[in-house]
């Protein structure tokens, strides 16, 4: 990830009154994976994240963006090409992964929209660490998807039906709540 400061680490669920729209910035921001591969060895991997957005109105958060899975890497070309395949990510068809969690009280736990190949689960969100000033929004949290109600191979078929996910996002404010550009 970028090196970056931020001034005020905030403890999960606490948030500072915060206003405003913040834009991923999909450099600085990571999206990893790991799943078991025939229940016995780890494959580990990453997607870069496309675009995304966080917005912050009267003690709600909501976010939406999205993952680059047709440029999936786990380091290993073959693998990759499987992962792409209608076997799994059908990348040819459906490029990207979408991701939004709706208008939600700050503090509460969080809902994630996973859409993949067009089909969308909700899974609970973790939220490990929060940090913000006045320009930059850091947070790093992770989630299980379990993907058996995604169109892809069973679990059976060598990839396991859990994905362990962890994200590091880093934001920009790109507006305040009035819809007014930030100093």
């Amino acid at each position: 990830m970028a090196d970056f400061s931020v001034r005020e680490p905030i403890e999960p669920g606490v948030l500072a009154p915060v206003r405003g729209k913040y834009a991923i910035d999909t450099d600085a921001s990571q999206f990893r994976f790991r799943a078991k591969a025939f229940t016995r060895f780890w494959v580990r991997g990453t997607m870069p994240i496309a675009e995304g957005s966080v917005q912050f109105t009267d003690g709600r958060v909501s976010g939406d963006g999205q993952i680059a899975a047709d440029r999936l890497s786990t380091g290993l070309a073959p693998r990759d090409w499987h992962l792409r395949s209608s076997h799994y990510l059908h990348t040819a068809r459906h490029a990207r992964i979408r991701v939004s969690v709706a208008e939600t009280p700050v503090g509460s736990p969080f809902e994630c929209t996973v859409v993949v190949r067009g089909t969308s689960c909700t899974v609970p969100l973790t939220v490990d660490a929060v940090e913000l000033d006045e320009e930059l929004l850091q947070v790093t949290g992770h989630l299980l998807l379990d993907r058996r109600p995604l169109p892809m191979l069973p679990p059976i078929a060598g990839v396991s039906r859990l994905v362990e996910i962890e994200l590091e996002l880093l934001a920009r404010r790109v507006s305040v709540e009035d819809g007014e550009s930030p100093p």
